[in-house]
C-alpha cells in the first residue's frame, strides 16, 4: 500500500483540504483536517461506540492484539490505521517484522515511536537522544524502503533541535507522517511552536501529512488546523476522562461540577447524567471517554464545515477567546509571519461575510496583503481634480447602500464627475478607491460599528491614506465628507503628512441631511475648477465611463500597474449576464470578448484573448510556465510545472505559458500559492478554465 497526501483546497494561513490515498483502486480516502481514534478494549466492546464510530476514516492502534484479528479486513476494511508502539525502538522493529504481511497489504501504516522515559533532561541530553533514534530511525526506513512509515518528532522545547530530523525526513521518500509529539504539550510556548510549523513549511515537502499527538483538547483544534495539522490524535481524552474530567470545547470540567449537560449526544442523555456522581465507575469513566471523543469528533466536523461553508479565519478567532496563547499566536503570526503567510492566504472568497470580531481581525494576512496590493498597484488617474474622502456603510459594496446613493445623488449633478476620485475610509481595511468597492475583501467584510476608533484602527487607516494621496499631484484639493471624531483623526494624520489642501463640509445632524448634501454640493462646485486637468482628460472618452474606470483599477490590482492599459487600450463595453451573475467585457472597437467579471469573487477571469494583451508582463503579473506546448484536462499538476512567479497566491488567476515562454497556451486559478509550490513535489497546483 503506497499512502500519499493529496491536496483539494487551500484555506487560510497553513489549513488545507485533503486525502491520504489509501488505494486509488478501491477508491479508499482518508479525509483530513480529521481526528485520530484510539482503539481501546473496553470501547471496542461498547455499541455506542461502533455506532458512532463504524465508517470513522482513521483509527490509532495501540495494543499488538488489534494487529492479529481479521477485523482489520472486515469491519474496518475501508477505514486507515496508524500503529503506534509504547515500548522501546528495538521491540517496535520486532513487531514489524513479525507483523510485516500486515502492514504491506492492509490499510495500516507504522508510526516509528520516540518513546523515552525521563522528562526532565537538558538540551545536550535531548540532542544525544535525537541523534541515536534518528540513526535507529534510518535503519528502519531503509531496511523497509517499500513501506511508508510515520515518524515521530520529539524536540523537547527546544525548537532548533528540529533541524536534527531534516536530513533524515528529506532522504527518505517513505517518510509520509510527521508526527509531533511534544510539540503541542505546552501553548505558552507558541513562538517555539511557530519556529518549528515555519521551518517544515520552508524547508520540507508540502505534501508531507502533518499529525500532533500529546496533551491536546479540542478547544486548540482550529488553530492546530490553521498551522498545518492533517491529523490530530485525541488519545489524551481517555487519560482525561480517567481523571473525571467532562469537555464543553470551550472548557474542561470535572464532572461532578455539571449540573445540566450541555452536550446533546446521546451518552450524556442517557447514561451519563445518571452514573456521573459514582466515585469509582469504570462505566462512568468509559462512559465519560466515549462523550469526549464524540465531543472531538463532532467538532472536527464542524471546522471542516467551515472550511467550506464560512470564513474560517473569524471562525479560528471566535474560537481563541478562552484562551489566551492563542489569541498571542494569532497575533505572532499576523505581525511576525506575514511574509510568507501572505503567499499561503486566498484573496478571494466566494460569498463568504468576513466578520471582523476584535483587533484580532485587523492584521489577518488577507487584509494586509489586500492593503499592500492597493498601494503599490493602484495609480491615480491623470485627469483626477478633485479627491473626494467619505465614510463606510454598513451595505456592501458601498454604492449601494442609502447613504452613498445620496453622496452620488450630490456628486453625479457634476458632468465633470468622473474627474473625481472618491475613497473611503474604513476600519478595519484602511482606505478604498471607489473603483474596487467590488472586490475582496470590500465587498464582504462587516464590523460592529459604534462611531468610535481605537488607535490601531486610525493608524491604519491613517498610513493607507497617506499612501493612497501621495501618489496624486500635491495640487488636487481634498474635499471630505465625514463626521465622526475617528474619521477627523485620520484626515488629521494625513494632512500632516501630504501638501495637498483639504476642505470639509458643514455637517448638520447626519451626513445624509439636507443641510449636510446641499454643503457637500457648494463644496464640489467651489473646489472642482481649482485644479484644472483638461489637458488630461483622455480622447477616448470611454475611458471615463464608470465601468471601465472600475475594471482598468481591477485588472491592474489583480496582474500589476499597468495591465489595465495593455487589455483594455480601445476601451470596453460591458453587458451583466443575469444567469451567471458575471459581467462580460468586450473591446469597444473590435468587439472581442476578453474576460468577465465574476460578481461573487471580485475577479475578472480574463480569456486568452484578453491575456494576450498583456504581453509582455508586467514585473508583478502572475504566470506559470507549464512542461509542454498543449494543456491536456483541466488540472495542472506539479511535475509539469517548469517555473512560476514567485507571487502567487491561492485562487489567483495565472496565464500559463509553453515551455519555452513564447505563448499563453491557457488560464487558471492557482490552488496553491508560490511557497507550496516551491515546496512540493507533487499535487495539484493550477485548475484551468481555458486553453487552447
Amino acid at each position: 500500500m503506497n499512502y500519499f497526501f493529496e491536496l483539494i483546497t487551500k484555506s487560510v494561513g497553513f489549513s488545507r483540504i485533503g486525502r491520504i490515498i489509501c488505494s486509488k483502486e478501491s477508491k479508499r480516502f482518508i479525509s483530513t483536517p480529521n481526528i485520530i481514534v484510539p482503539m481501546k478494549k473496553s470501547l471496542m466492546n461498547d455499541l455506542n461506540f461502533l455506532e458512532e464510530f463504524e465508517d470513522h476514516e482513521i483509527f490509532l492502534i495501540l495494543k499488538d492484539f488489534y494487529l492479529k484479528i481479521g477485523f482489520l479486513r472486515d469491519k474496518f476494511k475501508k477505514t486507515g490505521f496508524i500503529y503506534t508502539h509504547n515500548g522501546s525502538i528495538e521491540s517496535f522493529k520486532e513487531k514489524l517484522a513479525s507483523n510485516i504481511d500486515i502492514f504491506t497489504e492492509d490499510n495500516i501504516i507504522a508510526n516509528i515511536p520516540f518513546n523515552i522515559p525521563t522528562t526532565v533532561i537538558n538540551k545536550e541530553f535531548a540532542e544525544e537522544e535525537i541523534k541515536n533514534f534518528i540513526e535507529e530511525s534510518n535503519r528502519i526506513l531503509q531496511q523497509h524502503s517499500n513501506l511508508d512509515f510515520g515518524l515521530s518528532i520529539k524536540i523537547y522545547d527546544y525548537s532548533e533541535l528540529f533541524d536534527l530530523y531534516i536530513p533524515i525526513i528529506k532522504n527518505n521518500k517513505n517518510v509520509r507522517i510527521l508526527n509531533l509529539v511534544d510539540l503541542f504539550d505546552n501553548f505558552s510556548n507558541f513562538r517555539n511552536i511557530l519556529k518549528v510549523i515555519f521551518k517544515i513549511k520552508q524547508e520540507l515537502d508540502n505534501n508531507l501529512v502533518l499529525m500532533v499527538s500529546g496533551r491536546i483538547i479540542p478547544k486548540f483544534y482550529p488553530i492546530l488546523v490553521y498551522l498545518g495539522v492533517d491529523l490530530i490524535d485525541c488519545s489524551y481524552l481517555l487519560y482525561l476522562s480517567a481523571e473525571n474530567f467532562y469537555d464543553t470545547i470551550e472548557y474542561l470540567l470535572p464532572i461532578y461540577k455539571i449540573k445540566y449537560f450541555p452536550c446533546p449526544c446521546t451518552i450524556c442523555k442517557r447514561n451519563l447524567k445518571y452514573i456521573q456522581t459514582n466515585k469509582y465507575s469504570s462505566e462512568k469513566t468509559e462512559q465519560l471517554t466515549l462523550h469526549n471523543i464524540i465531543s472531538a469528533y463532532t467538532y472536527m466536523n464542524k471546522i471542516k464545515l467551515y472550511m467550506r461553508m464560512e470564513d474560517f479565519r473569524g471562525f479560528i478567532e471566535k474560537s481563541s477567546y478562552d484562551d489566551m496563547n492563542i489569541i498571542s499566536t494569532l497575533k505572532v503570526l499576523d505581525n511576525q509571519y506575514f511574509d510568507i503567510l501572505k503567499f499561503e492566504t486566498p484573496l478571494t472568497q466566494t460569498n463568504k461575510v468576513i466578520n471582523c470580531h476584535s483587533a484580532l481581525s485587523y492584521n489577518r494576512a488577507d487584509f494586509q496583503q489586500f492593503r499592500e496590493r492597493v498601494i503599490k498597484r493602484f495609480a491615480p488617474e491623470s485627469w483626477t481634480k478633485l479627491i473626494i474622502i467619505l465614510p463606510c456603510s454598513a451595505k456592501k459594496p458601498y454604492s449601494e447602500s442609502r447613504s452613498h446613493q445620496k453622496f452620488h445623488g450630490v456628486i453625479r449633478k457634476y458632468r465633470d464627475f468622473p474627474d473625481f476620485q472618491e475613497i473611503i475610509l474604513t476600519s478595519p481595511l484602511g482606505a478604498i478607491p471607489r473603483q474596487l468597492e467590488d472586490i475582496y475583501p470590500v465587498n464582504s467584510y462587516d464590523i460592529s460599528v459604534t462611531g468610535e476608533w481605537d488607535s490601531e484602527e486610525i493608524t491604519i487607516a491613517s498610513n493607507m491614506l497617506i499612501s493612497l494621496l501621495e501618489k496624486f499631484d500635491e495640487n488636487i484639493p481634498i474635499l471630505c465628507h465625514v463626521k465622526d471624531s475617528g474619521y477627523f483623526k485620520i484626515i488629521e494624520n494625513a494632512r500632516s503628512k501630504i501638501k495637498n489642501k483639504f476642505y470639509f463640509t458643514e455637517v448638520k445632524n447626519n451626513l445624509t441631511s439636507n443641510e449636510s448634501l446641499l454643503s457637500l454640493e457648494e463644496k464640489i462646485s467651489e473646489l472642482k475648477d481649482l485644479h484644472n486637468q483638461d489637458n488630461n482628460i483622455p480622447e477616448n472618452r470611454n475611458f471615463i465611463k464608470t465601468f471601465t474606470r472600475k475594471f482598468f483599477k481591477i485588472i491592474d490590482y489583480q496582474f500589476g500597474l499597468g495591465t489595465g492599459k495593455k487589455i483594455f487600450s480601445n476601451g470596453i463595453k460591458t453587458w451583466r449576464n443575469k444567469r451567471s451573475q458575471q459581467i462580460e467585457i468586450s473591446d469597444l472597437l473590435t468587439r472581442e470578448k476578453l474576460g468577465k467579471f465574476n460578481v461573487n469573487s471580485g475577479q475578472i477571469e480574463l480569456n486568452l484573448k484578453g491575456a494576450n494583451r498583456m504581453l509582455p508582463l508586467s514585473e508583478n503579473s502572475n504566470y506559470i510556465v507549464f512542461d509542454g506546448q498543449k494543456i491536456n484536462g483541466n488540472t495542472l499538476f506539479r511535475p509539469g510545472i517548469v517555473s512560476f512567479s514567485q507571487n502567487l497566491v491561492p485562487k489567483d488567476i495565472t496565464v500559463i505559458f509553453d515551455k519555452n515562454k513564447e505563448k499563453i497556451i491557457g488560464l487558471g486559478s492557482v490552488i496553491v500559492g508560490s511557497n507550496y509550490i516551491k515546496n512540493s513535489k507533487t499535487g495539484k497546483i493550477v485548475n484551468v478554465y481555458e486553453k487552447i
